[in-house]
């Protein structure tokens, strides 16, 4: 038999190329258990665990305990143990290769007290879905722990590069928006601090500022980002304390200004009647910035809005106009209108803040640019890197699009989103959080352990489990291990899951109970033919005493 073998097929059956693979092996699972420490464990699957070279290894493996075992065919009673063993190992690579191709490794969000059943994979894709046909398309992007230039198109969007791990870096394009009146084309980034605490923000009017929003709240502070043809409006204190916007002519004026007469409900209501041509619109300023129509029906399309300010010198309220700054002084109970130059500072009224303008652009829109970093992990989360992206081209302009956000586009009449996410698996049941309990390392607030009480709802009615470390939920086919949290408010908790299906596990654990028992086999038989052997060379006495 053995004559039948070239050189080839007997060195990969040879015991050197065995140590030669085992050894390569034990490195990888080495630097990978680094990399899963440090980077995360995606980042690890993507640069070793998933990656070609690691399978190729492991085929090389499992060949080279195929050949070993030919090599000793035809079979001998003294092999049995070693065959045993061999088949073990052949039984485990295989069960891994099944598990590779048909098994689930993905992860359940649990928030508190909501049924959840989606399962999401470690696989990223991008979805395209036209708002108006409800059309969905899907492209897979691949799995690279890198930035990877695709330069792959479908239909009218071409998908130019993605980057698995990234941080966001704030940057100013130049977007040419005729149709756009200046003064809602603005943008502006600020810095807020006292002794104690410091916050730096953006905020935007620009429709295409997708990142930014015209209103942000720090704490009991809201700050609120508006038109700069509205700030002189604002540094007036006529008894009214009501504003009137013409979004048309970009004015505002008082109703002071136009003689406007504000009549009062018997209940206590304020109202004005502002005719318009052929139109009467009637405002509540202190109950609605929209004005009704004769029926009382809201007319949310209307060019007017008021403003009563009388709504906002009850709580901090920061409004902000580009460069200048309006604010209700209640020292002087009246409201106040500074104007902020670039880089310059001015004091606001709430626990000894300064507002400093760090930049401001009317023709120039704020963005996050994402650039690729290799991500860093600390206690299981991720502090670097944690955000995915891919850059594509629509309609001949670029677009970033991030994990964290989804933008909408407009071509030809169609609207579209488009949204970058991990694949899913839609479970037929469905999972829920009652309870998460956490303990802590004593004196600290570092977690030792964690532990999800869940509910599970099948058709056969509603289940309640337990789970923790080494006491996962196994339920149609599936495991469930308790993997991570996250915080929902300052005393509430959410669960994340990792979901695993392991088609394979059977053969793997076939395949090590033979390994185990080939082991026992194979050196209980050498034992017994060492012990026959020295009993067969033992000297009789007459012989030992010549």
């Amino acid at each position: 038999m053995k004559g039948k073998f070239s050189d080839l097929e007997k060195y990969v059956g040879s015991l050197k190329f065995a140590i030669i693979l085992i050894t390569l092996f034990t490195i990888a699972m080495i630097v990978g258990t680094f990399f899963e420490s440090y980077y995360g464990t995606e980042f690890a699957a993507r640069t070793i665990y998933k990656t070609f070279p690691f399978m190729l290894l492991q085929m090389l493996m499992g060949l080279s305990i195929i050949y070993a075992a030919f090599l000793r065919l035809p079979p001998k009673k003294r092999l049995y143990g070693f065959y045993t063993i061999h088949s073990g190992l052949i039984l485990i690579v295989g069960g891994s290769f099944i598990t590779y191709i048909a098994g689930i490794d993905g992860n359940i969000t649990l928030p508190p007290l909501t049924p959840k059943r989606d399962i999401v994979l470690n696989s990223d894709q991008l979805k395209i879905t036209n708002l108006n046909t409800k059309e969905v398309l899907t492209y897979d992007l691949p799995e690279t722990a890198f930035e990877t230039e695709l330069n792959s198109s479908k239909d009218q969007i071409t998908i130019l590069k993605f980057l698995p791990h990234s941080e966001k870096k704030l940057a100013w394009k130049t977007v040419n928006s005729p149709l756009i009146a200046s003064s809602l084309k603005s943008s502006s980034q600020y810095f807020l601090s006292n002794g104690n605490v410091s916050q730096d923000f953006v905020l935007s009017l620009h429709p295409k500022a997708f990142d930014f929003k015209s209103n942000l709240q720090l704490g009991p502070l809201n700050i609120h980002y508006l038109p700069s043809a509205l700030a002189p409006c604002f540094g007036k204190n006529l008894p009214s304390k009501t504003i009137l916007w013409d979004s048309d002519l970009q004015l505002c004026f008082y109703p002071e200004d136009r003689n406007i007469e504000i009549k009062t409900t018997e209940s206590g209501k304020r109202f004005m009647v502002i005719k318009d041509g052929n139109n009467i619109f009637t405002f509540f300023p202190d109950i609605s910035p929209f004005p009704m129509d004769t029926n009382f029906n809201t007319i949310s399309d209307s060019k007017y809005r008021v403003f009563s300010k009388n709504l906002f010198e009850k709580s901090p309220n920061l409004f902000l106009f580009g460069q200048q700054v309006s604010y209700f002084d209640k020292d002087s109970n009246k409201w106040s209108t500074h104007i902020i130059n670039k880089k310059e500072s001015i004091d606001v009224p709430w626990m000894g803040f300064e507002l400093t303008l760090l930049d401001h652009h009317v023709n120039k829109v704020p963005a996050y640019i994402p650039k690729y970093t290799i991500p860093v992990q600390k206690n299981g989360k991720l502090l670097k890197g944690q955000t995915r992206a891919a850059l594509i081209s629509f309609n001949g302009h670029e677009y970033w699009i991030r994990d964290d956000q989804s933008i909408k586009l407009s071509y030809r009449g169609e609207k579209y989103q488009i949204e970058l996410n991990k694949k899913s698996i839609r479970l037929p049941y469905e999972l829920s959080l009652t309870k998460f309990k956490m303990d802590t390392d004593p004196g600290t607030n570092n977690p030792a352990s964690y532990e999800s009480f869940v509910q599970l709802f099948t058709k056969e009615g509603p289940q309640d489990h337990h789970i923790f470390m080494n006491n996962p939920l196994k339920y149609d086919g599936l495991t469930f291990y308790q993997a991570s949290y996250f915080q929902v408010n300052q005393d509430t908790y959410g669960s994340v899951l990792s979901v695993n299906l392991d088609p394979g596990r059977p053969v793997k654990y076939l395949g090590s109970l033979l390994l185990v028992l080939g082991s026992i086999w194979h050196f209980a038989l050498r034992r017994k033919k060492t012990k026959n052997e020295t009993k067969t060379i033992e000297p009789s006495p007459s012989q030992a005493l010549t």
